[in-house]
C-alpha cells in the first residue's frame, strides 16, 4: 500500500470510528437491537442461515454491542468479534464475555493465525466502507474476506436497505463475493421492516 493509499484508508477509518463512537456514545443500544421486531427477525434469520448444529471458529465483523455475538458463543467453539467502535466493544465484552473482541478496520485488518473460520458474519458494515476515496482497498476486501473461510465455510451478509436502489447495491456486494469464488446458497429478505428499511440476508459458501 502506497503512502497516499495508507493516508486515505486511515482518514476513512477515522471518520467511520468517530461516527460510530458518537452514535454509541449517545445511549446504550442506539440501533434498538434488543427492542424492535425488525432486529429480532434479522438476528433470528442470521442464526438460522448458519445451519443446524455446532460450529468451530467463527468471525463476526461489525459486532456492535454483541447482541448476535451472544448467540454465537452458544454454538461456536471460538468467537472472534471485530468492530471499529471502542464504545460498542466495551458493552459487547460485558454481554458475551467468552468471545474475543478486537477494535479494527476491515480495510486493513487480517485475522492471521486466528483463521480460517467455519463462518464469517459481515452485518451492516460494507456500505460504510464503500467510498470513492478507498475504492481500490474496498475492491481488494472481497477476495481477502473469502480467503478467511475454510472449505465449506459460510459467509453471511446482512445489510439494511431502503428502496430498490439500495437493494441493488447490497446485491452487488454479494455478487462481488461470488466473483471472489464463493457460491450463493440462499438469499432472503425477512418480513419485518423498520420505517421502510428491510434487510437483505445473503448466505454464501466456500467451495
Amino acid at each position: 500500500m502506497s503512502v497516499w493509499s495508507a493516508l486515505r484508508v486511515s482518514w476513512q477509518a477515522y471518520k467511520t470510528r468517530r461516527k460510530m463512537n458518537r452514535q454509541f456514545g449517545r445511549r446504550e443500544d442506539p440501533f434498538s437491537y434488543a427492542t424492535t421486531p425488525y432486529e429480532a427477525a434479522r438476528l433470528a434469520a442470521m442464526d438460522e442461515a448458519l445451519g443446524a448444529g455446532p460450529l468451530g471458529p467463527v468471525l463476526e465483523v461489525g459486532c456492535a454491542e454483541g447482541h448476535f455475538t451472544e448467540k454465537l458463543i452458544g454454538r461456536s467453539s471460538r468467537v472472534l468479534a471485530v468492530d471499529i467502535s471502542a464504545v460498542a466493544l466495551d458493552r459487547a465484552r460485558k454481554r458475551a464475555a467468552s468471545a474475543v473482541f478486537l477494535e479494527a478496520d476491515l480495510l486493513t485488518w487480517e485475522p492471521g493465525a486466528e483463521g480460517p473460520f467455519d463462518a464469517v458474519i459481515v452485518a451492516d458494515v460494507l456500505y460504510y466502507l464503500d467510498r470513492a476515496g478507498v475504492r481500490a482497498e474496498f475492491a481488494a476486501l472481497f477476495p481477502r474476506v473469502a480467503s478467511w473461510l475454510k472449505p465449506g465455510g459460510r459467509l453471511l451478509l446482512a445489510h439494511g436497505f431502503a428502496g430498490d436502489k439500495e437493494l441493488a447495491r447490497r446485491r452487488a456486494f454479494r455478487e462481488r463475493f461470488e466473483r471472489a469464488g464463493l457460491r450463493l446458497v440462499a438469499e432472503t429478505i425477512p418480513e419485518a421492516d423498520r420505517g421502510g428499511v428491510r434487510c437483505l440476508l445473503s448466505t454464501l459458501e466456500k467451495i
